[in-house]
């Protein structure tokens, strides 16, 4: 299942070829594996709070009701060009806790101010920091219902993780038969190394890390890797 996103594309009066903005947006997310499922063009001020845009707050409504997991811009401009960069920044996680989605820029904007720059250069690392504790903490939440509503008695295993990875769910969304379908593609991946006599036993997790499963640890830090975990899924 792929993650649904929406485009918003912001363009000022008289500005130039925003189309073009628009065919990079939707590059950006084609590379990335996005489905866009609604776009939305709102020509006004890069000045004017988000929240007080008609089309912007259209958006944020279609975001609550259709479960989307991604709002893509061209650059950070396109959002807000508020008076301070701490204030844009201050926006966005207000947006993103309240709606509980994400935001990406297809560009990076082109900054002369040095210390503007460092100052984006720390947004970039805080918006993945922020992913993260979002995932990290969705999971938790997620076990802890499971825990009390009686339908989850162990830890969940690597088939656990990886499916909700493949699928991107939380553990209590996934399906026996998501679940199925994901141990079967983890036996597959995994086999090849178990096979292969070229490769220690000990060392396949460090192997899927930093290959076919470097995503699903980024997101899972957790998640089992020791050999016994690949051995079990040999059996």
């Amino acid at each position: 299942m792929r993650i649904k996103a929406v485009v918003y594309s912001r363009v000022s009066t008289g500005e130039q070829n925003p189309k073009a903005q628009l065919e990079v947006v939707l590059q950006y997310a084609q590379e990335r594996g996005y489905e866009v499922v609604k776009i939305l063009e709102e020509q006004t001020s890069g000045s004017t709070d988000p929240l007080e845009r008609p089309v912007f707050k259209e958006l944020l409504k279609f975001v609550k009701e259709n479960n989307i997991g991604v709002i893509i811009l061209y650059d950070l401009t396109r959002f807000y060009r508020a008076a301070s960069p701490t204030q844009a920044l201050n926006k966005l996680r207000q947006i993103m806790d309240e709606y509980e989605v994400f935001f990406e820029f297809a560009r990076e904007p082109e900054i002369e101010d040095p210390l503007f720059r460092e100052f984006w250069m720390f947004v970039k690392s805080w918006f993945a920091s922020y992913e993260r504790l979002q995932t990290s903490l969705r999971t938790k939440y997620g076990l802890m219902r499971l825990k009390k509503e009686g339908r989850l008695y162990h830890r969940p295993s690597v088939v656990h993780y990886y499916a909700a990875w493949l699928y991107d769910k939380d553990f209590s969304e996934l399906t026996k038969e998501e679940l199925e379908s994901a141990k079967k593609q983890l036996v597959k991946i995994v086999k090849k190394y178990w096979d292969n006599p070229a490769v220690k036993k000990t060392k396949i997790g460090e192997l899927l890390k930093q290959n076919e499963l470097r995503e699903m640890y980024i997101r899972f830090p957790k998640a089992p890797d020791s050999y016994f975990t690949w051995r079990i899924l040999q059996n």
